[in-house]
């Protein structure tokens, strides 16, 4: 029995598709590829002409990856299917979000102790302002909370 991966080779091959399947692995192996630092900041759109197009969000990181070019294709051509890229095209756009790699949730923060409490309600009794006392109060509970805090 032919498993489903090995028939849908067979058949982009067959309809002469084959590079597309290539390049959608390709695609999808980008951030492994390039770490998730690039990936934050740039996306693969398309292989024309062996020609890997890569939208990137600032001119810093067009820069950045000129510079990382030979390291890329390097990298591109160990991977499945990178043997198709011969070079690098970068422009500045709006890399896809569904590319970028999303942060880890925050750890949810601690409760604040009643000493804490009666230290911050004495620090800000002085202060008349009370968007200035919100904020500070939001501040102060902010750093009290923080599960890094030591």
């Amino acid at each position: 029995m032919i498993g489903t991966h090995r028939l849908v080779e067979d058949l982009f091959k067959a309809h002469g598709l084959e590079f597309k399947l290539v390049e959608h692995r390709l695609m999808l192996a980008w951030p492994q590829i390039v770490g998730p630092q690039i990936a934050a900041h740039a996306a693969p759109t398309e292989v024309r002409a062996n020609t890997l197009r890569v939208v990137v969000d600032s001119s810093t990181w067009l820069h950045e990856l000129t510079l990382l070019k030979p390291i890329l294709i390097e990298k591109l051509r160990r991977s499945s299917g990178g043997a198709i890229v011969r070079d690098v095209l970068f422009t500045i756009g709006n890399p896809p979000a569904a590319s970028r790699p999303q942060p880890p949730p925050a750890p949810p923060r601690e409760p604040i102790q009643p000493a804490d409490q009666a230290l911050l309600d004495a620090a800000l009794a002085p202060l008349d302002d009370s968007v200035l006392k919100d904020s500070a109060r939001r501040l102060i509970l902010r750093a009290l909370t923080d599960p890094r805090r030591d």
